[in-house]
């Protein structure tokens, strides 16, 4: 039996009409593309993945959490522009950007500063806060994806209001991974 599960710390994001809208268009007219969608409702921000983590570790990480709440009062973002990441000149990741970020940022670096005594791997890039829409293997027709994403690349998409941050437990399938809530911690 196995003695740790793959977790992470997020904001879970509730898609409103323009982004729904976006996604189904995005989606619509990418359809024949070989790009694997995130479920609507997986849709998240990620502060943290931590990755295998044991029964003591995620005991410490919620105390942890509870702590940290307690300096981050409610705050708010917006969602702004779509771009991709890329890997070997290819984009591999269709995401929405965020505007605001600084408090993102800082609570971000807050749980890093926090669990570093837990022994989990270090993060070595610099935090970039986004909302992952999409994992793209790959693109036959560049041009009409390049236009869609610049067709949105500026879109006001949502604002975002986080009251809380969730400390998820990820689960592996074959049709995409599952997040089940270990505990929802509310921001004071």
């Amino acid at each position: 039996m196995k003695d740790t599960i793959r977790t992470f710390i997020a904001i879970k994001i509730k898609a409103e009409k323009k982004l729904l809208d976006l996604n189904g268009d995005f989606k619509k007219s990418l359809a024949g593309e070989e790009i694997r969608w995130v479920d609507i409702d997986n849709l998240h921000i990620t502060l943290r993945f931590l990755g295998e983590t044991n029964q003591i570790q995620a005991v410490e990480i919620v105390k942890i959490l509870e702590l940290i709440s307690k300096q981050f009062q409610p705050f708010q973002f917006k969602l702004k522009g779509i771009s991709v990441f890329k890997k070997s000149n290819r984009p591999n990741v269709l995401f929405a950007q965020i505007e605001n970020d600084l408090v993102l940022k800082q609570l971000a670096l807050e749980i890093n500063e926090m669990i570093k005594p837990l022994d989990f791997t270090p993060v070595e890039n610099i935090y970039n806060p986004h909302l992952t829409l999409a994992r793209i293997k790959y693109i036959q027709n560049k041009d009409d994806f390049n236009s869609q994403v610049n067709r949105f690349s500026n879109s006001e998409i949502q604002t975002v209001i986080v009251s809380e941050i969730i400390f998820y437990q990820s689960i592996l399938g074959t049709e995409g991974p599952t997040y089940k809530a270990i505990k929802i911690i509310n921001l004071n």
